[in-house]
């Protein structure tokens, strides 16, 4: 018997998995000792809008994978005293309106939970990241890799981490021009308000990317990875765009989110790096032992937005529909049963998640008819068209 054992490490809860070669499994126990634990997502922006996510670890057993602190109390301060409040906008997401912080001074976040515990980050000095050169991409032998350029001439960033936002135009598999209009088995003609085959889709980063220019002479980032697309993917069907965050980190803040990449992204084998505990700068004021999640940076984001259209690839790149689609056929009335069935009233005005797609007149007449998945584009995205778009 073969076995490749992967240990994972997730907001401060190991994972023992086991891949066998057998038909044995192995299903390791799970513990709750790190149930709980306090996450701090957030960055203090000096010149825009603070955005601070509460949440508290849970086991991974559990069928809930989203548990938001609630009804806490947040502000910034500095040595002097507190500059800004944050407000609970959604179920654990704090928010300030845009400000206007002194540069030369050191900032903090003060957090007072529902359950009357209060944390508070170390001081920390703001970090101004220098403008974003150029966001550039080329074709790779794994697909479209989208890369990044800057530098800062004063040679004083060099510690840097990136987050993006990607959007992209899709078109469902199959078009539908046809809806009910209330009455049994009539169909009529979608108005240019009600067609769903063309959307938006949307997707933010998910894995840390960082980046140190520390062993170069000059503060020079040249060609950074951020994400690569398949060359298949839905991303590039038609139009892609892509808004990438940059910003400087102090050389504690980069310590700590490149543990906490290899703790969460790169545990695989043996030869990996093995997890270890992730200490933050965020600390409980009245227990020092309690272990909380995070790191609180101070400075500003610069931003950078490009599009790429499908004509500017490969053109032996063709998107793959995520869903394998057919098309079914719905009879006014259907021949070779007695009674007669009605299946246009039975499948497709009344059934959730049918849509009609073309006519036919064979046997009487009726409809060619597909699922929700593949002609409607409203279950995985926004038909209107974001502002920025071009």
């Amino acid at each position: 018997m073969r076995m490749n054992a992967k240990v994972t490490y997730i907001n401060g809860i190991f994972l023992l998995g086991a891949m066998v070669g057998c038909k044995q499994q192995f299903l390791p126990p799970t513990t709750a000792a790190n149930a709980n634990i306090l996450v701090v997502d957030g960055f203090i922006n000096v010149s825009d809008s603070t955005i601070v996510n509460l949440s508290r670890t849970v086991i991974v057993a559990n069928k809930s994978v989203a548990n938001p602190e609630t009804k806490a109390t947040l502000t910034i301060e500095n040595a002097q005293g507190i500059v800004a409040t944050l407000t609970e906008t959604v179920k654990g997401s704090y928010v300030t309106p845009k400000l206007t912080l002194d540069n030369t001074k050191q900032y903090r976040l003060r957090i007072k939970t529902s359950n009357g515990k209060t944390y508070v980050s170390d001081l920390t000095d703001v970090r101004i990241s220098p403008p974003i050169d150029s966001i550039g991409y080329k074709a790779t032998s794994t697909g479209l890799q989208i890369y990044l350029n800057t530098h800062d001439a004063t040679n004083k960033s060099r510690y840097y981490k990136y987050n993006y936002r990607e959007t992209w135009a899709f078109s469902t598999f199959f078009g539908s021009g046809f809806t009910g209009n209330g009455v049994c088995c009539t169909i009529v003609g979608r108005t240019p308000a009600q067609m769903v085959n063309k959307c938006f889709g949307s997707d933010s980063s998910a894995n840390i990317t960082l980046n140190s220019t520390i062993q170069l002479s000059q503060d020079v980032v040249y060609q950074k990875p951020i994400t690569t697309i398949d060359t298949t993917s839905e991303k590039i069907e038609t139009r892609y765009s892509i808004l990438v965050s940059q910003q400087v980190l102090t050389k504690d803040a980069y310590d700590f989110w490149t543990l906490l990449q290899k703790n969460t992204e790169q545990l695989g084998s043996i030869f990996d790096a093995q997890p270890s505990q992730t200490i933050g700068n965020i600390h409980n004021v009245n227990d020092a032992s309690e272990p909380v999640i995070g790191y609180i940076s101070v400075g500003t984001i610069q931003k950078k937005r490009i599009f790429i259209d499908k004509t500017a690839l490969p053109a032996r790149w063709h998107a793959t529909y995520p869903y394998q689609c057919t098309l079914d056929s719905a009879y006014y009335v259907h021949p070779g049963i007695f009674p007669p069935r009605n299946d246009i009233a039975a499948q497709l005005l009344y059934l959730v998640g049918t849509y009609a797609i073309t006519p036919f007149t064979d046997y009487g007449g009726g409809w060619q008819f597909a699922t929700a998945q593949c002609a409607d584009c409203t279950i995985r995205g926004d038909k209107q068209q974001p502002s920025y778009w071009k």
